[in-house]
């Protein structure tokens, strides 16, 4: 076997504050906990968990109060990000403690994972002003690695779905930076509650479902669910710069 590192994410969690409230028809505390579950009979051994963004559904204190103890049963090292339905003062308040951790950047074997907030607040789509690029292009000079995963919450990349019109706005600002860097291997995002693939310039794009419930991913309808059930993304970043990953649906 390569050698590498195992490293699992879980997205789009959408924990909400009142736990009568169904998000997109569905208990998210009881799918998120499948999940868990799941992870926890995995046969892989994943070092850290990324959770990528949309952790709550309408980001009050309750929502990441009730989120908190279904992330600490994971007993792994967790790396949050916000999504569109966060935001960041209260996740940081009152979810990021103890092995719950919201950084710029995390050593993962021979990978740098650098988390990349894409979110403006209180609106849908992504937007990355001159600040975040920077700090990005600091980020990945600096890694003490030889291979980069980029990490973040909006697609970057049309997919034929209705939130094309509310991905990363200004994708191209975040290619200029990724494209100055080799080390650049991987891009990983949640978002599109659906399954993505693609490589540019050598650098495997990922989209993830979400840990509730999926989109219907076709162009010029309205934002429609599947039946599809929840799901999470294993990957494995290998020390020769490769990337294995696969999605596990959670029935």
């Amino acid at each position: 076997m390569t050698s590498g590192v195992d490293i699992i994410q879980i997205t789009d969690l959408h924990i909400h504050s009142d736990p009568a409230k169904r998000v997109h028809g569905r208990d998210t505390v009881a799918t998120l906990q499948q999940v868990v579950d799941a992870i926890g009979r995995d046969e892989t051994t994943p070092a850290i968990v990324l959770a990528t963004g949309d952790l709550t559904d309408n980001a009050k204190p309750a929502a990441y109060d009730r989120l908190r103890p279904l992330l600490a049963a994971l007993d792994l090292p967790v790396y949050v990000i916000p999504g569109n339905h966060d935001l960041v003062p209260a996740m940081e308040e009152r979810l990021v403690g103890g092995a719950i951790h919201h950084v710029s950047s995390k050593a993962a074997g021979a990978w740098t994972l650098a988390f990349l907030d894409t979110t403006i607040p209180h609106q849908t789509e992504g937007h990355l002003d001159d600040e975040r690029l920077e700090a990005l292009d600091r980020e990945i000079k600096e890694a003490d690695t030889p291979h980069v995963m980029v990490v973040m919450h909006h697609q970057p990349v049309p997919i034929g779905s209705p939130l094309d019109v509310c991905g990363l706005m200004n994708a191209e600002a975040l290619y200029d930076v990724m494209d100055r860097h080799a080390a650049v291997k991987g891009l990983l995002w949640g978002h599109i509650h659906h399954t993505h693939d693609s490589s540019r310039n050598g650098v495997r794009r990922l989209g993830t479902p979400s840990t509730c419930a999926q989109f219907l991913n076709k162009a010029g309808i309205d934002a429609t669910f599947t039946d599809e059930p929840p799901a999470y993304r294993r990957l494995r970043l290998n020390d020769d710069g490769t990337i294995e990953t696969d999605v596990v649906w959670v029935d």
